[in-house]
């Protein structure tokens, strides 16, 4: 008797477990995208203003230390701020400059361009030129093994290929013509 009230409570329970797929109105669907949105719209708010706010105090503690400064302190201190812009553009300008000259090695030796940004990553042109060649050799050996193991075929086992040999096709029918 006990086992068939624990069955009827297994049957309950996996009964009411089971419930139909809850359907949503598109007027319900819509106000959850824009809670969505609104909440995502917060958050970006939120860490733009506290970016703004510490862009803010940098620059006030700046001028207040500028302010300190005597004239020629603050004088100098512009040229190494000038001075360290211009180092940047130069650093980026190289950057580019020997990005465009990767890619432009890469289309000369036939390889896909998409090997640029790893390989500009190493810095130096000597380097960057002979990693290029390692890499086209190294490709271009795979390439010749492939394809030689394509092209490799078998020996005929049975001699039918034997040209030359007493039933040769081509020798009966130039016999016919010879007659």
């Amino acid at each position: 008797m006990a086992e068939e009230t624990q069955t009827q409570e297994e049957v309950e329970t996996t009964e009411t477990t089971t419930q139909a797929p809850t359907t949503y109105t598109q007027a319900q669907l819509d106000s959850e995208a824009d809670k969505r949105a609104a909440k995502a719209l917060e958050t970006a708010k939120a860490k733009w203003q506290a970016e703004q706010a510490k862009a803010l105090e940098d620059a006030k503690s700046e001028g207040a230390r500028l302010a300190k400064m005597s004239a020629d302190e603050k004088a100098q201190e512009l040229e190494k701020q000038r001075q360290a812009a211009l180092d940047k553009r130069e650093a980026e300008l190289n950057q580019r400059e020997l990005s465009t000259s990767t890619k432009s090695l890469l289309v000369d030796k036939g390889l896909p361009t998409n090997f640029a940004g790893s390989l500009v990553a190493l810095g130096d042109a000597d380097k960057i030129k002979d990693a290029v060649e390692n890499i086209q050799k190294t490709i271009q050996e795979t390439v010749n093994k492939q394809v030689e193991a394509k092209l490799q075929t078998d020996p005929p086992k049975n001699g039918a290929s034997a040209i030359d040999g007493a039933d040769d096709p081509f020798k009966k029918i130039m016999a016919q013509y010879k007659k």
